[in-house]
């Protein structure tokens, strides 16, 4: 990689300046000394230049940082290696990985199921709590794993079959020479605690006591996690500890260790090496101590329920020290910055002498001032620009700006910061992503959207191929719902049904019954049209259905459930009563429908406002997206797609039944997908949703007539896509 180029000094770029000017000017101006008020001027911005070209060859760090030279995650939109290291399960291991992680769980092991996509598990629960009754105890850990899994289910994955395993008791036997200094309970305790976490796939060793090193989590990420090396369900070969034994306080040498265990026949249909786990038992009388501890050659005597109390302690002790933590001073960039000083300098301390001194007349002086008042104005504005470069950059900064060229300038720097983290923004022109929105909402919007983007980039990357749990979306589904400007809702069909309103294609409503010809045009048609008021307030529900004479009995016209989202569909005008009135265009050559009569324009324009936000609004709040995965509806019997998954979507309102905006969204889907799923959309009529999110609410219960109602449904979208 080459270096970049040294930065221009000063000298350099005033000759090249005064070079440029000389060949504009021609022969017109030749004299370009210091004196020169055109030449100050130049010579003053090649300062800026070499300011920003000395800008950029500083460190990061120092231009990023604060007054008090810190540098500002949240502001400047920096994620922590906590927020951006951890990541989806990938592999089998990576899963049961994830799995034991869990509180109460010793140990996982995944393995293939019977088909493409689905996993079987066995769980080795943790020891259980005093008094708990063993039943209990295997139910509660069956249903944190299953928890656990919904949480980081990768897509189009899910439990074939997960059962407990059941305990297999043994005894250690062997002999440990320890040194005078030691506590033999305590020694012995360490063995226990050891060589139960073997057998349960979780050795420990003896690490020190500090956060993991960036090389430690790159290199070793199974020492940070603390999780299981492999998938073997064997009973592993103590001898392979023997040298972690040997660092255990206390200990000098360790002869060979063996395990005894009474065998159980499994029952039917069990198989012992999946069924069963070999588990340590704690001595609990002096003749079950199997374990020598010797003293230069001399056998010691342990006392069994000292040796207990002694483990509990070193279990505590071990859970204490492999909490997940990184080591500060190694993963955190410095916390100190230079900052730059960019208060203005007067002109006065720039110049000669000579400027400084003052003028011979009054003209001279009077110029002389004018001189120095444009200079020290253009100072400002470069030294503002400067000074304000860092909030500027902020990611938090005020978006409400509406100035048009700060506004590209901020989207212009998020497309920046997006782009450092890897991604980059849709193109939304010509996609009706702002059909209901002004320009003035659009140039907000756009801001705000990057920025929502941008906070959300960690958990969407982190776990960008996890599905939907029942409760939260999943990485997918939450970023794909962002970038498609949907806020979902939990039931996008009772947004119609709470206005007892639902979309017939048989019905047209009462036909528009107010002549055109009868209306008072103004002199300026334009008068007609009502201004966007983006704070206006929903009407009442009644208010807006009596308003509404297009309705009958509940039931629109599709065509004029569309048109209703159009601000262009509503104006005011005088009647040949002299009264102000709101009217729905419907796109009749002849006819209006009258929504309401007010004694003032000023009157109406709000009613209209109102209005044309309430009906944005039905259409707004009844669009959504559901992510449902053909091997989540599978049943005993029945067959799956294992690699198909199909997004239900609104296809109704205003914005989502344009060719355009469906053309985005297939695009979005295609270009989140993860490259072995086969995502299809499928877009909903008002009543097919209403039906669908029935069945939908009762799959979510593990409905088994559900699930094959939707499997149904979905398989009649593909057939038509």
């Amino acid at each position: 990689m080459t270096s970049p180029p040294a930065p221009k000094d000063f000298d350099t770029l005033r000759r090249s300046a005064i070079g440029f000017a000389q060949a504009a000017s021609g022969n017109i101006w030749t004299d370009y000394n210091l004196h020169d008020p055109g030449v100050t001027l130049l010579e003053q911005t090649c300062f800026a230049l070499s300011e920003v070209s000395f800008q950029a060859v500083h460190s990061t760090a120092d231009l990023l940082t604060n007054d008090r030279g810190d540098i500002r995650f949240n502001g400047l939109s920096l994620f922590l290696p906590s927020q951006v290291l951890p990541g989806d399960p990938v592999t089998m291991l990576d899963l049961a990985t994830e799995l034991t992680e869990v509180d109460g769980i010793s140990r996982v092991l995944v393995s293939r199921g019977p088909r493409s996509g689905l996993f079987d598990a066995v769980v080795i629960p943790a020891r259980s709590a005093h008094g708990e009754t063993i039943q209990n105890h295997r139910e509660q850990a069956k249903k944190k794993v299953r928890t656990a899994f919904r949480s980081r289910r990768p897509l189009a994955c899910d439990l074939n079959r997960l059962y407990v395993a059941k305990r297999m008791s043994a005894m250690l036997t062997g002999s440990v020479k320890i040194t005078a200094t030691a506590i033999p309970e305590r020694v012995a305790a360490e063995i226990y605690f050891h060589v139960s976490a073997i057998l349960r796939g979780q050795a420990v060793g003896h690490r020190a006591n500090e956060g993991a090193t960036r090389q430690t989590v790159y290199d070793h990420p199974q020492a940070f996690l603390h999780a299981p090396s492999d998938q073997d369900s064997s009973v592993p070969n103590l001898e392979d500890y023997l040298a972690d034994f040997r660092e255990i306080p206390g200990v000098i040498d360790v002869s060979t260790f063996s395990l005894s265990s009474q065998p159980i026949t499994p029952r039917d249909g069990e198989d012992p090496a999946e069924a069963y786990y070999l588990d340590l038992t704690l001595p609990e009388t002096v003749a079950d101590i199997e374990l020598e501890l010797t003293l230069d050659d001399v056998p010691l005597k342990l006392d069994p329920s000292q040796i207990l109390e002694e483990f509990v302690r070193v279990s505590a002790e071990h859970i204490a020290q492999a909490q997940h933590h990184l080591k500060a001073d190694d993963w955190l960039p410095p916390t100190a910055g230079q900052r730059r000083n960019f208060d203005q300098v007067p002109v006065d301390a720039l110049l000669p002498g000579v400027y400084v001194a003052g003028a011979k007349t009054s003209t001279e002086a009077s110029l002389l001032a004018r001189y120095r008042s444009a200079v020290n104005a253009h100072l400002a504005e470069m030294s503002g620009t400067l000074r304000d470069l860092p909030a500027f950059l902020t990611a938090t900064t005020d978006a409400a700006s509406d100035d048009p060229a700060v506004q590209r300038h901020r989207v212009d720097l998020l497309d920046y910061l997006i782009a450092h983290q890897g991604e980059e923004m849709p193109v939304t022109r010509h996609a009706g992503l702002h059909t209901y929105r002004s320009a003035a909402d659009r140039a907000f919007f756009d801001i705000r959207w990057r920025l929502d983007f941008l906070a959300a980039l960690p958990y969407f990357n982190r776990g960008r191929g996890t599905g939907p749990d029942g409760e939260v979306p999943g990485a997918f589904l939450a970023k794909f719902r962002l970038l498609a400007d949907l806020d979902h809702h939990s039931n996008l069909a009772q947004e119609m049904v709470r206005f007892d309103l639902s979309l017939q294609f048989d019905n047209e409503g009462f036909e528009p019954d107010y002549p055109r010809n009868a209306l008072k045009l103004p002199d300026d048609p334009f008068d007609m049209l009502v201004p966007h008021d983006p704070v206006a307030q929903q009407l009442p529900e009644a208010d807006l259905l009596h308003a509404s004479p297009w309705i009958v009995d509940g039931k629109c016209s599709p065509d004029l459930f569309l048109r209703a989202a159009d601000p262009r569909s509503f104006i005011v005008s005088r009647t040949e009563e002299n009264s102000h009135a709101v009217f729905f265009d419907s796109g009749d050559e002849t006819h209006l429908y009258l929504c309401e009569m007010f004694p003032s324009a000023q009157a109406a324009k709000i009613f209209t406002q109102r209005m044309r936000a309430s009906w944005r609004a039905i259409h707004a709040n009844s669009e959504g997206a559901f992510l449902i995965e053909d091997i989540l509806l599978r049943s005993v019997s029945s067959d799956f797609s294992p690699n198909t998954a199909t997004l239900v979507l609104t296809g109704w309102t205003a914005r989502s039944s344009q060719p355009t905006y469906r053309a985005y969204v297939e695009r979005l889907i295609e270009t989140l997908s993860p490259a072995h799923l086969r995502i299809v959309p499928y877009w909903l009529s008002q009543p097919e949703m209403a039906r669908f999110e029935v069945l939908h609410e009762r799959y979510l219960q593990d409905d088994a007539d559900a699930k094959r109602e939707l499997r149904a449904l979905l398989s009649e979208g593909r057939a038509v896509t």
